[in-house]
């Protein structure tokens, strides 16, 4: 008899795709299945995953995006904004500079905030939400939430980033996400290319990974640095000038030999 609820997780990243099936409500095996992708072909893999998950009376199903499916941005306080679409409009212009293109095929989430501070905006193509949105019906399932893995590893680990002044590093297989952090709000969302092992990075890639994208989002290194990673064992990272806290993988499901 199968379950009467599967939650599905997808993590969709630049170059794979992992699909891991967790029944709930009674106890059963998570299942996990993996494909190779690139941008041609990645709806395609999906389809065919989420055609074959295991079966269940309920289907629910959670997305999480990284790589070159999802661009941030800090916005600074401007006045004058009042409305969502005040907003919106706002963001594209800032996301349209830092990227170099227009902003317009995107599907904006733009974090809240307090008065005067400055705000992250995730973004990703239209279309490819789309997609997902038309997977998802026309395989009976329940969209749960779709994230961005950046806002989903800060939430996951938000009670243990205590410090006034940090940084946020999510180490991929190919990329480096790095947000600071300071005086309350996010000064800048930096996302950077990397194909190193987790060798190269204990000795001395890491350091220069974050010292680019400090560069890149025009502040300081600050004194604290909190790493995720589902990639690289990183645990013993230590960097001459700052305290290393290693928090883990970027999600429970997604960790050991399936991760990214």
């Amino acid at each position: 008899m199968p379950p009467l609820w599967i939650e599905h997780s997808v993590w969709l990243a630049s170059k794979k795709l992992i699909l891991a099936s967790q029944p709930r409500l009674q106890k059963a095996d998570k299942q996990w299945t993996s494909a190779t992708i690139d941008a041609q072909s990645a709806a395609l893999a999906l389809q065919q995953r989420l055609e074959t998950r295991p079966k269940s009376s309920i289907s629910t199903l959670n997305i999480l995006l990284s790589g070159d499916w999802v661009r941030y941005a800090v916005l600074p306080w401007q006045d004058g904004l009042y409305q969502p679409d005040d907003w919106n409009a706002y963001a594209r212009l800032i996301l349209a500079q830092q990227f170099a293109g227009s902003a317009e095929g995107w599907r904006l989430c733009i974090n809240p905030a307090g008065f005067g501070e400055p705000r992250m905006v995730a973004a990703m193509d239209e279309s490819i939400y789309q997609v997902i949105i038309e997977l998802t019906r026309t395989n009976k399932l329940r969209l749960n939430k779709m994230q961005p893995l950046f806002s989903a590893v800060h939430q996951l680990y938000r009670k243990q980033l205590k410090a006034a002044e940090f940084a946020l590093v999510i180490s991929e297989a190919d990329q480096l996400c790095c947000g600071f952090w300071r005086d309350g709000a996010w000064q800048g969302v930096i996302s950077l290319p990397q194909n190193q092992d987790s060798e190269a990075l204990l000795n001395g890639g890491m350091a220069a990974l974050l010292r680019q994208a400090a560069m890149l989002a025009q502040v300081s290194l600050p004194p604290q640095i909190y790493i995720s990673s589902s990639a690289h064992p990183l645990a013993k990272l230590s960097l001459p000038e700052c305290e290393v806290s290693y928090l883990g993988a970027v999600h429970p499901l997604f960790a050991g030999d399936w991760a990214l």
